[in-house]
């Protein structure tokens, strides 16, 4: 007998570039789970959430949790209008919020986007908070997806999802591996807006450059890439350690685009260059970046797929779906040997309308 779930899947990256929204259906039948993304969606921030989320981290505690409540506010607005015409009502919500703090080794994060408030809102159950149990068992409290990679994905070798940060997941000696690469869109979209656009479509200005040896030489010292796995890179970190190598040279913006790009390369085959040759599946915004998807193949012995553009674009959300599905069903779904916790674990809060 086949059991049938329907959820909504909710996801804002580091790169604010809008808000994802995946309805799914997800079948489970014979012990394989199955999936079907029915309605997907991306909804631009305006400016004011923009420059809200970015400041968010240096305010003082009020207006941080002042902050939590409004967003889940706007974020069960957006669920309504989803939903609205839909033939199809979900059975749960499941939000990662936007990210404000992650920081494992201190032992706390933040993804705001209150779920009692989205709960309310919506009237469907919501779960939310995924990552900080993880935290609480000595975990990074990331990736998550990895557990999605593993049962939804698995005819692939390895999973890169290359958005703001680009991570990868991965089977070995029987367990999911899976760990931040490198900073990815994040640098390349700072550096876009110094010619004036929010990102660099297909890499056109990259593709303009040419190797600042120096900056490739500095990207790959950070410390970071010394760390032992499992390991995850913030946002805050991304800023004051790469951007600062990357503003310390005077080289052109096209010069450090192309530069960026080979970094990422280069780390994407570090990661992987141990391995047998196999299939990787490349999601996320940078799976558009026909310029940082030919440098990947030109790096790397494996071959890439590209899916079509749901998967690319919401992959994500459908796995954060995914994610509250197990969660309402008591299973773990969030993996030790990805994160680093004592033990696996079934992660996020419930909140009931």
């Amino acid at each position: 007998m086949a059991e049938k779930y329907t959820a909504l899947g909710i996801m804002s990256g580091s790169s604010l570039d809008g808000i994802d929204l995946a309805l799914c259906e997800f079948i489970k039948k014979n012990e394989q789970w199955s999936f079907n993304i029915i309605k997907a969606d991306t909804l631009p921030y305006s400016e004011e959430w923009k420059i809200t989320l970015r400041s968010l981290p240096e305010k003082k505690e009020k207006e941080i949790i002042e902050t939590d409540i409004e967003y889940g506010r706007f974020l069960g607005m957006l669920v309504n209008d989803f939903l609205s015409g839909s033939p199809t009502k979900p059975d749960l919500i499941a939000s990662h919020g936007h990210t404000i703090f992650h920081d494992p080794e201190n032992g706390y994060t933040l993804q705001i986007g209150d779920g009692q408030t989205i709960a309310r809102i919506s009237g469907l159950p919501t779960v939310n908070n995924f990552r900080a149990k993880d935290i609480e068992l000595g975990g990074q409290g990331a990736p998550l997806v990895p557990v999605g990679d593993q049962l939804l994905f698995s005819e692939y070798d390895f999973c890169l999802n290359i958005g703001g940060i680009a991570n990868i997941s991965y089977t070995k000696d029987g367990e999911r591996r899976a760990f931040d690469v490198c900073p990815a869109n994040q640098l390349l979209n700072y550096l876009s807006l110094q010619l004036g656009v929010p990102y660099d479509k297909d890499g056109f200005f990259a593709g303009l450059g040419k190797l600042d040896k120096e900056l490739f030489d500095l990207l790959n010292s950070d410390p970071y890439y010394q760390k032992e796995k499992p390991k995850s890179l913030s946002n805050q970190y991304v800023l004051e350690s790469f951007i600062h190598r990357i503003e310390s040279r005077d080289s052109t913006v096209e010069d450090k685009l192309y530069t960026v790009v080979k970094h990422i390369a280069f780390q994407v085959d570090s990661a992987i260059s141990p391995f047998q040759a196999g299939k990787m599946l490349i999601t996320g915004g940078g799976a558009h970046n026909g310029f940082l998807v030919k440098a990947i193949e030109l790096e790397t012995k494996h071959t890439i797929v590209i899916p079509g553009k749901q998967i690319i674009d919401f992959k994500e959300a459908l796995i954060f779906a995914f994610l509250g599905v197990l969660r309402i069903r008591n299973e773990i779904n969030c993996l030790a040997s990805v994160t680093g916790a004592r033990e696996d674990s079934c992660c996020g809060d419930i909140f009931q309308p």
